[in-house]
């Protein structure tokens, strides 16, 4: 068990800070390969028809969802080497660092890289990055600790 994910044995994890469900694996996973934006949208229709976790309202996360997920610092050790991991090492992660969401502009898409925690606008087309699903909603507020909260207004 760890402090802000909850393991739901089914291939999804419950975020307790946010309230949001995700996938615990990516697309880069199963593929072995990064995706364009439009295969994107194909795969969270695939895990909708196999209802991932008994769901069907997958979709690809908005910028402030998957940025959520990003830590600062999380050092683990493979092969030998230290590497840095911007992500908690209860989702499943391997190679494939960029992840679309559902933001669009024009012809591009957002993606969110967690080698940096930098985010770039990518033709739609082009195999620039993976799929994490996620479920559910989201008020950024609930990433605000309280000592940073404005105190209330007098009344």
């Amino acid at each position: 068990m760890n402090g802000r994910f909850t393991d739901n044995r089914n291939g999804t994890l419950n975020d307790t800070l946010t309230g949001l469900t995700w996938q615990e694996s990516y697309a880069y996973v199963e593929t072995g390969n990064y995706i364009d934006w439009y295969d994107a949208n194909e795969y969270i229709g695939k895990l909708n028809r196999q209802k991932l976790g008994g769901h069907a309202d997958w979709r690809l996360p908005t910028r402030l969802e998957i940025q959520s997920l990003y830590k600062i610092s999380h050092p683990f050790t493979s092969r030998g080497k230290t590497f840095i991991l911007h992500i908690d090492p209860i989702f499943e992660f391997s190679y494939g660092s960029c992840f679309w969401t559902g933001e669009t502009r024009l012809s591009a898409a957002l993606g969110f890289e967690f080698d940096q925690g930098d985010m770039h606008w990518y033709p739609q087309g082009s195999l620039s990055a993976s799929v994490r699903a996620v479920r559910g909603g989201f008020d950024p507020r609930l990433m605000v600790t309280p000592e940073w909260r404005a105190p209330a207004p007098a009344a």
